[in-house]
């Protein structure tokens, strides 16, 4: 699952999930997430919050043997900020242009365990908001474990530190730019060995 909308003149709710499993069971739990997702976004400012909102809705309907990882962003135009909550789900990368034009990428770390997993009295106390500045040239990537666990022929994975590389050294193009330049990243490590798992990446881009 990836999600963008509007919460507002201001704000922008940003979202990327994965969900163990797969078949018609996934696809329906995905699509349900996705609607608890837009519904409680308008009612709750913090993206923590919102996902133990949604943990709490679907944790008691959810089978033992699935649970979704996802990452919730809500973009602040008027503030530039980001604030992220992640339950289990890859690290958002943050790439960042200085003022003296050297610039830097790091993992964006914040607390939380996968949707469905744990009752809501644990999840409430280990999801926690993190919130960065956003402002000119920066840029975000969300994106699945199946581009980061791409395989070569010789059975390395892509890696989280290679995505990294990507990113720094094609961040300061737009958004479309910068996820040509990731994917192509990944096809040219991967090459004829396909790939086990979707690819889904998603680019912010602070123009």
């Amino acid at each position: 699952l990836y999600d963008v909308f509007a919460i507002d003149d201001n704000r922008i709710g940003v979202a990327i999930a994965d969900v163990s499993g797969k078949g018609i069971s996934a696809s329906i739990l995905m699509a349900i997430c996705q609607t608890n997702l837009r519904h409680i976004s308008r009612q709750l400012d913090s993206p923590a919050e919102v996902l133990s909102a949604i943990n709490a809705q679907m944790q008691s309907s959810m089978r033992r043997d699935m649970f979704i990882t996802i990452v919730y962003a809500i973009i602040d135009q008027a503030k530039q900020e980001i604030t992220f909550a992640r339950a289990g789900h890859e690290l958002p990368f943050f790439y960042h242009r200085a003022s003296d034009g050297s610039t830097s990428v790091e993992a964006v770390k914040s607390e939380g365990m996968a949707l469905g997993m744990v009752p809501p009295e644990i999840f409430d106390i280990t999801i926690r908001d993190k919130t960065v500045a956003f402002t000119k040239d920066d840029a975000l990537i969300l994106y699945t474990d199946g581009v980061t666990e791409s395989v070569n022929a010789s059975g390395e994975e892509y890696s989280g530190e290679r995505l990294m590389n990507a990113l720094e050294t094609h961040g300061n193009g737009s958004a479309q730019s910068i996820l040509n330049q990731v994917m192509d990243s990944v096809h040219r490590f991967s090459g004829d060995e396909g790939q086990p798992d979707d690819l889904t990446l998603i680019a912010v881009k602070h123009s």
